[in-house]
This record gives structure tokens, C-alpha cells and sequence, in this order.
């Protein structure tokens, strides 16, 4: 097993020599607005986490496609776990809105529950299934059994009729 970890590590770095430039600019390239890290850091990292776990490697045919994904992995995971740098600490952030805010808020709700119950029961089906649900047209069509134009009308004229209730209020 030494010499197959051997062997693997091997495998590795030469794939990272012969493709390091590649690489680099392939982070680079992702990176280039959203993030100060230098991209020879994210590479160097990933070929680090690789070379600790070049056992993994034994059953990739193409190792530099396989660099090339896992670092468009670790990437994604970079993005997920980032915070921005000036996030105000829980200590001195404000605890929300006041309550001008709250009762304006829980007015436009009461106004909006109105308006979404004079809707035509169709037109609400589509509308909140849409917007408050989250569902697609294609899966209402689906599910349904309705075209998906007749579900795109019904959902225009309801949020026509919600912002007509609303004065223009409510985006949709």
C-alpha cells in the first residue's frame, strides 16, 4: 500500500507541475472581482488536501480534469462559508426594525391577505403557489394538468389585481 500511496502522490504532482499555470488561472478566473485570496493559496491548499488523500486518486482515470473539478468544488465551498468583512458584530447590531416599521409592515400583510382573498380562486391558486410556495409553472402545469400559458395568465391578472389593491405596493 506505501508504494501505491507513492505512487499516487507521484501521479499528482505531476499533474499539478505540468498544469499548475492552467490551474491558477482557472482560479484566478473565478476569483477575479469576488475575493481578495491569492489563486496559487486555493491551489496550493486543494494540492495539499489531495496529497493527504492520494489513496483517493486510484480509481481517477484523468487526473487533471479531476484537480480541475475539485477545485471548482472547493470554490463553491469557499463562497459558501465567506463572510463579509465589514458584518457588523450581534453585540452592536440593531435589533431590527422600530415600531413604525413593525405596524407598517403588519398593516401592508392585513391589506395584502385582503387583496390575495378578492382574487378569483384560480387566479390565488396560481399567485401564491408561485410567489409564497415557490413552485415553478412547468410543475404546476404538471401537476394540474393546465397549460402553462392559462397559468401564466392567471397569475398576471392576479398580481395586476394585487397591485391595483395595492398601489403598486407588491412587486410579483
Amino acid at each position: 500500500m506505501a508504494a501505491e500511496l507513492t505512487q499516487q502522490q507521484t501521479r499528482l504532482t505531476e499533474a499539478v507541475a505540468k498544469d499548475r499555470g492552467r490551474l491558477t488561472r482557472f482560479v484566478r478566473g473565478k476569483l477575479a472581482e469576488a475575493t481578495e485570496l491569492d489563486a496559487e493559496d486555493v491551489v496550493s491548499e486543494l494540492v495539499l488536501r489531495l496529497f493527504e488523500r492520494a489513496d483517493l486518486l486510484a480509481q481517477v482515470e484523468n487526473v487533471t480534469a479531476y484537480l480541475f473539478r475539485a477545485l471548482g468544488n472547493s470554490l463553491i465551498d469557499l463562497f459558501r462559508r465567506r463572510r463579509p468583512v465589514d458584518e457588523i458584530p450581534p453585540e452592536l447590531a440593531d435589533d431590527g426594525p422600530g415600531p413604525e416599521a413593525l405596524l407598517e409592515q403588519a398593516q401592508l400583510r392585513h391589506r395584502l391577505a385582503e387583496a390575495i382573498a378578492a382574487l378569483s380562486p384560480a387566479e390565488r391558486a396560481v399567485w401564491t403557489a408561485v410567489e409564497v410556495e415557490g413552485w415553478t409553472f412547468r410543475e404546476l402545469a404538471e401537476r394540474w394538468n393546465e397549460p402553462i400559458g392559462t397559468l401564466l395568465s392567471r397569475k398576471n391578472r392576479a398580481t395586476k389585481a394585487l397591485r391595483r389593491s395595492l398601489g403598486g405596493e407588491v412587486a410579483g
